[in-house]
């Protein structure tokens, strides 16, 4: 049954024309919305996604796939009907909704394909606002590292979009809250993968970063508290800590808002059942593997809940001696396996074939511009070339005129002087670099610095050199002579800055080790980060963290 007042408060902000709050409100509600009125083709097609949001919320990922895509043809067939910034912001809402879904399957290849097919001809900054699914395609793909610099330049984007081109000014909040738990899920993945506890520290710490942003905003819920508390208990249980894990989970399955969704029942079940299946509690592990099979039909489980599920029961069903159910839930997660393993290498040559594209696009862009400016430069070049050649021939003749006029006073000292002639050593001063050059370098240098890319352990003098298009000599002496201080000096100043700024901000980081921290923020030893934080504030990190504890 439908929500009355839920429903005419959206009724009354369609009729003010609040298309960005009514999308908002639709999308994060968990009640149905009920028509009062009849409504503007493009709330009628908003109205229309939300409800396939739903289904997909729900688990019904065949059912709001064909909505989805149903709904994608209105769009298309309105095009000329509809202004060009509610096609495009109509058109990406649709997109978006695909790509989850076939990620959310394990098919992140078909997402992708989705993705190249109908934003042909897309505006730059709905271009943008797809780095998010690009991000996740790489970190599905175990391109964990590519992933996590693609959601640090989304970021980055958010932050200087301040004009609310590319988000209004209250999805902001929820658009930085994704991204950092899309980080989150890449360092748990990328641990996974390689068994580095610091990878678990660094998933927290985006998590938390995430919760904050909500926490702060208007919107916030008791919702984005209990997916925080999802996101911690499944670390606990990668650290091994069952006890702390289970009463976690025990928290957020307390919350019936929260179980609602179906990936948080699902997170929660399959959380709840591991952890017995690993304290060899089967009875309790079967229990909670079960509730997830008694949901409704329509309900299809996401790609690694169904892997994950058959893991356990064979492992289960093995505790029991039932080997026969045991060995068929093995070959199940086998194939399942095996069928990821054939679209992935899909979505891996679709990434390929998207960066080889990219880059054709912006070598074409800099062959053009170029090309614009080829005969003024060359002309430039010709007049500084005349100018150097007058300037080194006008400075020998008069040179060669001092020294002849000046050669009888110079016969007696030479004639008196030691046989072995006094050679002047050559100063070299520093390179004479253009002002454009320089402002271009600053300025992408500046963009680094937003970005926060001196947090990697990439953030090297010839990585950076090659990033701006230049050599290390440049840039070597444009930090000198800009920043007052060395390259080394300039990435210490940088880090130690970000961090100090961070533990005095957040008292949750003050409680990881110095070697997390300094790997956090690209030090590959901690040695040099200790010497590096001393030199900066005249103690040690240990200490300034006792410090402000005491505070």
């Amino acid at each position: 049954m439908a929500d009355q007042k839920f429903s005419t408060e959206i009724d009354g902000l369609i009729k003010k024309d609040q298309m960005d709050l009514v999308h908002f409100k639709l999308n994060n509600e968990n009640i149905k919305f009920k028509r009062l009125s009849e409504y503007p083709l493009r709330y009628d097609l908003l109205i229309k996604l939300d409800s396939a949001s739903v289904l997909y919320k729900k688990g019904e990922y065949l059912d709001a796939e064909r909505a989805f895509l149903s709904t994608l043809n209105k769009i298309e067939n309105n095009k000329y009907k509809l202004t060009s910034v509610d096609y495009e912001n109509l058109r990406h809402i649709d997109i978006s909704g695909l790509f989850h879904i076939e990620k959310r399957l394990g098919n992140v290849s078909q997402g992708l394909k989705y993705l190249q097919f109908y934003s042909k001809g897309m505006a730059p900054a709905q271009k943008k606002k797809q780095r998010l699914f690009f991000a996740i395609a790489n970190i599905e793909l175990g391109n964990y590292k590519k992933g996590i610099q693609t959601l640090n330049l989304r970021l980055n984007d958010i932050l200087l979009d301040r004009e609310n081109i590319l988000y209004s000014h209250f999805s902001k909040p929820e658009e930085i809250a994704v991204t950092y738990n899309a980080k989150g899920d890449a360092f748990i993945k990328w641990f996974k993968d390689t068994g580095k506890k610091t990878y678990l520290d660094s998933s927290k710490i985006n998590y938390e970063k995430a919760y904050k942003v909500l926490k702060s905003s208007p919107d916030y819920s008791q919702y984005s508290q209990n997916v925080l508390i999802d996101h911690l208990a499944n670390i606990a249980l990668l650290k091994r800590q069952y006890h702390y894990s289970l009463s976690l989970y025990n928290t957020c399955e307390k919350d019936s808002v929260f179980m609602k969704e179906n990936f948080s029942s699902e997170s929660i079940w399959l959380g709840k059942a591991e952890i017995y299946t690993l304290l060899n509690k089967t009875d309790s592990a079967f229990y909670y593997i079960n509730k997830l099979n008694s949901k409704k039909e329509k309900v299809n489980d996401t790609y690694e809940s169904k892997l994950k599920m058959y893991h356990l029961l064979s492992i289960n069903y093995e505790n029991t001696g039932d080997h026969k159910n045991a060995y068929k839930f093995a070959k199940l997660s086998l194939a399942e396996m095996e069928k990821k393993k054939s679209w992935d290498t899909s979505g891996h040559n679709f990434l390929i074939m998207q960066e080889q594209e990219e880059i054709k696009a912006l070598s074409e862009e800099m062959v053009k511009k170029h090309r614009r400016y080829s005969f003024l430069s060359i002309a430039l070049i010709i007049l500084i070339f005349s100018i150097i050649i007058f300037y080194i021939t006008y400075r020998n003749n008069k040179r060669k005129k001092i020294i002849f006029s000046e050669m009888p006073k110079r016969i007696d000292p030479i004639n008196n002087s030691s046989i072995y002639p006094v050679i002047a050593q050559k100063e070299e001063g520093p390179l004479i670099i253009e002002d454009e050059l320089v402002r271009r370098i600053l300025k992408k240098i500046t963009l680094m610095e937003l970005d926060k890319k001196f947090l990697s352990n990439d953030f090297k003098l010839s990585h950076i050199a090659k990033q701006v298009n230049t050599n290390t000599t440049y840039l070597s002496q444009i930090i000198n002579q800009h920043k007052g201080m060395t390259f080394s000096e300039y990435v210490n100043d940088l880090r130690i800055s970000y961090i100090l700024k961070e533990l005095s901000e957040n008292p949750k980081l003050r409680k990881y080790t110095i070697k997390t921290i300094s790997e956090e923020i690209g030090y590959k030893s901690s040695s040099t980060f200790i010497n590096a934080f001393k030199n900066r504030a005249k103690m040690t990190p240990s200490y300034y963290i006792q410090l402000l504890e005491k505070k």
